[in-house]
């Protein structure tokens, strides 16, 4: 497989894990773990960041010269950014549609 599918992949897997992981804590809510969905938050902010990074170190290919480092770096983060909101707003349908409005 290539490079470029190969960080296809990872992406949409990236922001799948969004919902996937409200919709668990909100079975996790209903249950025991009260505190955990008061703290959700930076839990979900630090998986997803952590994700991101192991696909940017992973998948993004290496630019010999510092300004093509930058202009990989920079297009990354503004195509994560995007996909993040992307995320959220499924997520909040995903959840709206479980829970009701």
């Amino acid at each position: 497989m290539r490079v470029g599918a190969r960080l296809l992949l990872s992406v949409a897997a990236w922001f799948l894990t969004m919902p996937a992981i409200f919709v668990a804590v909100g079975a996790l809510d209903q249950r025991k773990f009260r505190l955990l969905s008061d703290n959700i938050a930076p839990i979900i902010f630090a998986i997803l960041l952590a994700g991101a990074g192991w696909i940017y170190w992973r998948f993004v290919p290496r630019a010999s010269q510092i300004g093509g480092r930058i202009l990989y770096a920079v297009v990354f983060l503004a195509g994560m950014c995007l996909l993040g909101l992307g995320a959220m707003w499924v997520s909040f349908w995903v959840m709206t549609a479980i829970h009701g409005a």
